[in-house]
Order: C-alpha cells, then sequence, then structure tokens
C-alpha cells in the first residue's frame, strides 16, 4: 500500500480532544479482540515504541470491539460527564455570534453524530485499552492500530486525559497541545510506512502533498454537513500537527520529542509556523479584557471568555468571507460574549507583530462586520470605524498593533464601552 493511500485511510480516525473519553465501567462488557489481532497489536505497539526510542514500555493495551450502539451510548455518556449543559452551551453561542454555526444549531447533538461517524478507533486514556468498531476491516483494523498505539505510548509518558485537558479560557493552547499529540501519531505512522520501503522521515524536504492529502480525506455525511469551521477544527491537528513533528523530527532524533510534552506549544500559530516555537520562541501575549456589567447595564452577565487564535480568526475569514484565510502575523487575542442586556454583545481585543498587520486585521474585520450584520455606510469614521443600526452599534478601532471589534453592543454606550477597554490596557 502506498503512502498516501495509508495517511488517507488513518485520518478519518480524527476527533479532537473530544474522542479521547474513557470509562472504565464499559470496558469489561465489551467482546475482547481475535487473538491473531491482539497478536498484531502487541507487534505494531513494539514496533512502534522501538522507532519512537522508548524502551521498556509494557504490555500492550488491550483490543476491545464495540457496535454502533454501544459506542453511541458511551459517547452519550461522556459528553454529558465532560461537558455540562452549561458549558457546552456557552461554546455555541460563542460559535453563533462569531457566524460560526446558525443561531439554532445542536452543537450536543452534532457533535455526537460526528464523533460516532469519524471515530471508528480510538485509544481509551481511562480505562488503558483500543477500542475498534466491529465493522471495521482487517486491514482498517490494522491502520487503526498503528495510529492509535501511539497514543497509548504517549500515555505511558503523560497522562493523555490530563495534558489534553482544555485549559479554562484556553481554547488555542488545548489545540496546539492536540496537535502535537495527533502530529506525533501521524508523523511516527509515515515514519513506520517509510522504513518498510527503505526511506526515512528526515530525507523528506516537505509532506506539503500529505497534508493536503489529509485535509482533504475526512469524510461522511456529518461532517459534509458541516459548517466549515468544524472541518477546519478537526483536520488541524493533524495536517499542521504532522508539518510541526516533521519540523522537530529534521533536527532532533525521536526518543528527544518527549521532552515537548513538559513545554508544549501553546499557540495554534505555533503549530502553523514551527519556527516561532523552534528557532525564535514566540508565546502569545497575554491580554485580558476589563468587567463591563456596569457598562452594559443592570442585568449584563459574561457568558465566555476565551480566545480563537490564528487558527480560529483565519477559520472566521474563510467561512463568513468566503477568502484566504491569511490573517497576518498574530500576537495574540481574546474575547467575551456578553448576555442579559439586550442582544448578545461580542468585545474581542487582538494583537499583532506591526501596524501593518493589524491595520490589514482591522480592515479585514470591518468587512466581517459589514457581512454579517449586512452593515451600509458606517455612521463614523477615522481612528475607529462605527457602524449604528436601530438601538445597536459595532466598531473596530486599531490604536498601534492592538484591534478592538465591538458587536452589537448598545449604541447608547458603545464608546463607554471602547473607552473601558482601552484604559484598562497597560
Amino acid at each position: 500500500m502506498s503512502l498516501d493511500r495509508r495517511a488517507r485511510r488513518a485520518v478519518p480516525v480524527l476527533v479532537a480532544a473530544l474522542l479521547l473519553l474513557g470509562s472504565a465501567a464499559l470496558v469489561h462488557t465489551q467482546p475482547l479482540a481475535s487473538p491473531q489481532l491482539a497478536a498484531e497489536a502487541a507487534r505494531i505497539f513494539h514496533e512502534l515504541a522501538q522507532l519512537r526510542g522508548l524502551p521498556a514500555v509494557g504490555s500492550p493495551p488491550r483490543v476491545v470491539v464495540r457496535s454502533r450502539e454501544e459506542r453511541r451510548r458511551f459517547i452519550t455518556r461522556e459528553f454529558a460527564r465532560k461537558y455540562p449543559p452549561a458549558r457546552l452551551e456557552a461554546e455555541r453561542r460563542a460559535l453563533v455570534a462569531w457566524g460560526l454555526v446558525p443561531p439554532d444549531f445542536d452543537l450536543r447533538g452534532f457533535l455526537t453524530d460526528l464523533v460516532l461517524e469519524q471515530a471508528a478507533a480510538y485509544y481509551d486514556p481511562v480505562a488503558k485499552v483500543m477500542v475498534l468498531a466491529n465493522w471495521l476491516g482487517p486491514e482498517e483494523q490494522r491502520e487503526a492500530l498503528a495510529h492509535e498505539l501511539v497514543h497509548a505510548l504517549q500515555d505511558r509518558q503523560i497522562s493523555l486525559d490530563a495534558f489534553l485537558a482544555a485549559p479554562s479560557g484556553k481554547g488555542d493552547e488545548a489545540l496546539a497541545r492536540q496537535a502535537l499529540i495527533e502530529g506525533e501519531a501521524v508523523a511516527l505512522g509515515v515514519e513506520r510506512t517509510l522504513r518498510q520501503q527503505g526511506l526515512d522521515l528526515v530525507r523528506l524536504p516537505d509532506l506539503a502533498a500529505l497534508q493536503r492529502a489529509i485535509l482533504v480525506s475526512a469524510t461522511g455525511p456529518t461532517l459534509g454537513r458541516a459548517p466549515r469551521f468544524f472541518r477546519t477544527l478537526l483536520t488541524f491537528p493533524y495536517a499542521h500537527g504532522l508539518g510541526f513533528v516533521h519540523h522537530f523530527r529534521r533536527r532532533h532524533a525521536w526518543a528527544e520529542l518527549s521532552r515537548l510534552y513538559q513545554d508544549p506549544p501553546r499557540s495554534t500559530a505555533q503549530i502553523l509556523h514551527p519556527e516561532r516555537y523552534f528557532d525564535r520562541r514566540e508565546d502569545p501575549l497575554l491580554l485580558t479584557l476589563p468587567d463591563l456589567a456596569p457598562v452594559l447595564g443592570a442585568g449584563a452577565r459574561r457568558v465566555i471568555e476565551d480566545d480563537m487564535g490564528e487558527l480560529g480568526l483565519a477559520a472566521i475569514l474563510e467561512q463568513v468571507l468566503g477568502e484566504d484565510a491569511a490573517v497576518g502575523h498574530w500576537r495574540g487575542d481574546r474575547y467575551a460574549l456578553w448576555e442579559g442586556a439586550a442582544a448578545p454583545v461580542l468585545v474581542a481585543l487582538s494583537a499583532w507583530e506591526s501596524d501593518v498587520d493589524a491595520q490589514a486585521w482591522a480592515e479585514a474585520g470591518a468587512r466581517l462586520l459589514a457581512k454579517k450584520h449586512g452593515l451600509g455606510a458606517p455612521a463614523e469614521t477615522g481612528t475607529v470605524t462605527v457602524w449604528r443600526v436601530g438601538a445597536e452599534g459595532f466598531l473596530i478601532e486599531r490604536r498601534g498593533r492592538e484591534v478592538l471589534l465591538v458587536e452589537r453592543a448598545p449604541a447608547t454606550a458603545l464608546h463607554a464601552l471602547r473607552r473601558v477597554v482601552w484604559q484598562s490596557r497597560p
């Protein structure tokens, strides 16, 4: 089998940190894999460990088989355990505010269907077992094992469950961590295939063709009807994580990669541009937003505060504007969604490497606001661009290398809001 075909077949195991679920209580009721498949898993496990330079990894994880209905019950239970309704609803409202999903989008139902569709095999870091779907053929099972057993090796070094747990308010960093984990799994699988052909990952000058194959490989009815943002979110850790690990591997031995777990990348920008991690370390700038309740009025509450990162901001431009997703040299961002007083108010602050990068984002943000909300000519222009539609106000303002975006704030409080934000900046 060719390298490209192996890569395309391995990627539909994609599942974000959502898929590193886990429930030991279910394992004992599931049938074990055949002795032949268990032996194959052991062989692949130790072969991968040897390639990775990991001595004394112990016995491979058990392999269990689940039906589609058993997996649906498992996924539903785990979503309820790991993602309380209030948290998932806050995430959904943020996606709506950014224009990434329609207002009536069923996020929990969609994610359940997507995980069930895409995760035909996965490693369970809580129960410490490999789970295979009962409809996979023998060849598909072997290919899935080659990817997922890398996660078992990772779990022997760190707690995957803890490593991939999203830090509160650091969604971009969580996605970067996932890219490291999945990038290693894809890269080590590619290395294994290349070695069988007498080749080596280090000698490949770049993996652009393979990354493109990964980006277009994810298929399925659920993913096919998903907003574009979700395809970006799901393929990113595999395609761009592979590039990040390849950048590392061309400079260091496989055995040294474990040290990245102790000091992982902190942004999707570092995954997209590995030199910002390996050559000139460029961690995100810390941006904060003030309490806006006094400005927005009685009843206003902050629903969610997080960051979008370079990947998220680019995906927003691509989905809403349908244009090239280049966003310039990102350095940090922070957004908050406020509700309760009137319409949901989105406030987003971003930092950029240069005035030119900041101006480019300010111009893109103005087009973004105009298209999302059908805005006409702005009511005010100059250092700050303002639109007013009835009782709602919108604005884009650049100050040096930072840009403030505000959507649907009370028009009467718009300028007071921007002053509070800028006065909070150091």
